[in-house]
């Protein structure tokens, strides 16, 4: 069973991404209008169908890119772990294993293995994506501040990520600076 999202896309059209509940891991809460994830101590019963992370406390966008340019904003100041990035659609998402290819992503706190680590404490990160360019760079916000750029030949469709392992991340809406 797949959880509809039409209505929900409908309130949501100042944000350039939002994400897809059908993908959520069981511990994640997803707010009414599919733009922020908090972590939750309990396992929400959901169906295990096979697109829904089911070890990393992770969400893909619910819109995958394959050609152009795509930005969007997190905030990140309530989560003391997070990890943001781009993941191609047919990557694994049962087990542990989803870090290990196909994912282009910071994180920030404890997360040994999931992504570059960031060594400072940011409060909104900007992601973007030159699919055709062959980038994802990611800078801080506030600052102004690249952070660091992946290059690849992307071939496959991209989606954007969050994982949230613990408290809350959001997406800004356009021109939220």
């Amino acid at each position: 069973m797949k959880i509809r999202i039409k209505a929900s896309v409908d309130c949501v059209s100042s944000a350039p991404v939002i994400l897809d509940p059908n993908t959520a891991n069981p511990h994640l809460v997803l707010s009414d209008d599919l733009t922020s994830a908090s972590l939750n101590g309990n396992y929400q019963t959901l169906p295990d169908n096979p697109e829904r992370f089911d070890w990393c406390v992770c969400v893909l966008g619910s819109e995958g890119f394959n050609s152009g340019t795509h930005c969007w904003d997190v905030e990140v100041t309530e989560s003391k772990y997070w990890s943001l990035g781009v993941t191609t659609a047919s990557v694994q998402r049962k087990g542990r294993v989803f870090f290990n290819t196909d994912v282009w992503c910071m994180s920030y706190g404890w997360i040994g293995g999931c992504g570059l680590p960031v060594k400072q404490k940011l409060d909104r990160v900007k992601v973007n994506l030159d699919y055709d360019g062959g980038t994802v760079s990611f800078s801080d916000l506030v600052t102004n501040t690249h952070l660091h750029t992946f290059t690849a030949t992307f071939t496959h469709t991209l989606f954007p990520f969050f994982c949230c392992y613990s408290d809350s991340l959001r997406i800004l809406p356009v021109n939220s600076q």
